[in-house]
């Protein structure tokens, strides 16, 4: 009996320190970026005037802004403008759009905004704060689920190293912006998780929340089919049903169309008060974003690095998406990464080569793939040679904070001034 007790006592104890040093670490990794922007505020350029009837091509401004705003001032720049009037002002119907912006508010899917929303009812606070409230309690959420997920295969000390490491990737300052990619890594590891713990029908929620958060699902679609497959080698040792399987088909299937679904009900919604004939589906047009993208496909990277460099363009970018696939690959298998992490993280990163333009928002996408990059990170701490290996992780976060602080300085933050800015990062 006492040695049961014990042994729980010790469980607990384990589960105190896990917990505590996530906390901790995450909370040092968010100051860290809370002091990056702090400083970085200094140099922003002014944002006014306020721009409802400009073009999407241009930089939309709905809150204007002076010069060196402080922190809140740069806390909803770029998409978070965007954001800031679905928040607050909702989507136009037919008769209140009259300009190509009151168009392309529907690019955006209503999730993100819409609980911010709820946010700032509840609490009384703006939109900026409101949103950065949410994004960090998402980015906690995101950054225990990753834990979770990567405990199982590579231990508790090496699963605290790799969520905490998600949390120094490039782009993880999202986590204190109005951007909606931390609601997206919730879902996307909601779903991931969940297909492990064979809870298919949470799966599918949170797919279809991840479809009206971001069009980025697609590639759950070879996620679900890898596990499948697995399921069905392995039906003997483990049965697998009907049930489950008709509901492993309908995930996959929900995931391919899911790019889909947000601007088809857009278009429901906004053509329900305009005849057809009036509405604009040209590429300015949120409610046709989707369409838009197919309609003027080139290979993303691939084909827009061709265009402009030439062959030997297009074949350095295919060569660095095939030696990251690679390197991830193996090191995955060395570290035992579940078939089903590895595999999202290949499709997407395949993904977001072929159907983003090339510009630095790239690096914003990719924070659904940190949680299989990180694996580069923290590999060095499986290493025999202790010294060395947190040598060279500590080295590795080093660097990757300030990564964080170039991404802040030098794309998200608006200097020189928005007209001369051409692509969002």
């Amino acid at each position: 009996m006492s040695t049961g007790l014990a042994a729980r006592d010790r469980v607990a104890q384990q589960r105190r320190v896990v917990v505590g040093v996530l906390a901790l670490g995450y909370v040092c990794l968010r100051l860290v970026n809370l002091a990056q922007l702090w400083l970085a505020s200094e140099s922003q350029s002014a944002t006014g005037p306020a721009n409802p009837d400009g073009r999407p091509s241009e930089y939309f401004v709905h809150t204007a802004l002076p010069s060196e705003p402080g922190l809140s001032g740069v806390l909803a720049n770029w998409d978070g403008q965007w954001y800031e009037r679905i928040a607050m002002d909702g989507y136009p119907t037919g008769p209140e759009s009259h300009s190509a912006n009151d168009l392309w508010t529907w690019a955006f899917p209503p999730i993100f905004p819409m609980a911010v929303r709820v946010v700032m009812a509840l609490t009384g606070l703006g939109f900026p704060v409101a949103a950065v409230v949410l994004n960090l309690i998402l980015g906690g959420i995101a950054t225990a689920l990753l834990y979770r997920l990567l405990r199982a295969q590579i231990g508790a000390a090496l699963a605290v190293a790799g969520a905490l490491a998600m949390n120094t990737f490039v782009s993880a300052p999202l986590f204190m912006l109005a951007y909606s990619e931390p609601a997206a890594l919730v879902f996307l590891l909601l779903a991931i998780r969940s297909t492990l713990a064979h809870r298919y029908a949470v799966a599918l929620a949170s797919v279809l929340l991840l479809a009206f958060t971001r069009p980025v699902a697609a590639p759950l679609a070879l996620v679900f089919a890898a596990h499948f497959l697995l399921r069905l080698r392995n039906r003997n040792a483990d049965p697998f049903r009907p049930a489950s399987q008709v509901l492993l088909t309908v995930c996959a299937l929900l995931s391919l169309f899911s790019p889909f679904l947000w601007n088809t009900i857009a278009s429901m919604l906004f053509g329900a008060t305009r005849p057809t004939a009036e509405q604009t589906n040209g590429p300015l047009s949120g409610v046709s974003r989707t369409a838009s993208m197919l309609g003027s496909f080139e290979f993303g990277w691939v084909g827009g690095v061709g265009r402009i460099a030439g062959v030997g363009g297009a074949l350095a970018i295919v060569a660095s998406l095939a030696v990251t696939l690679c390197l991830t690959d193996v090191v995955a298998r060395r570290l035992r990464l579940p078939l089903e992490l590895r595999v999202w993280g290949a499709a997407y990163l395949v993904f977001v080569i072929l159907v983003t333009p090339p510009t630095p928002g790239l690096l914003r996408y990719l924070l659904l793939a940190a949680p299989l990059l990180i694996v580069l990170q923290i590999v060095p701490l499986s290493w025999r040679k202790r010294t060395a290996g947190l040598g060279t992780f500590a080295l590795l976060t080093a660097v990757a904070l300030w990564t964080q602080w170039l991404w802040i300085r030098y794309l998200y933050i608006l200097d020189p001034a928005p007209a001369l800015l051409p692509w969002p990062p």
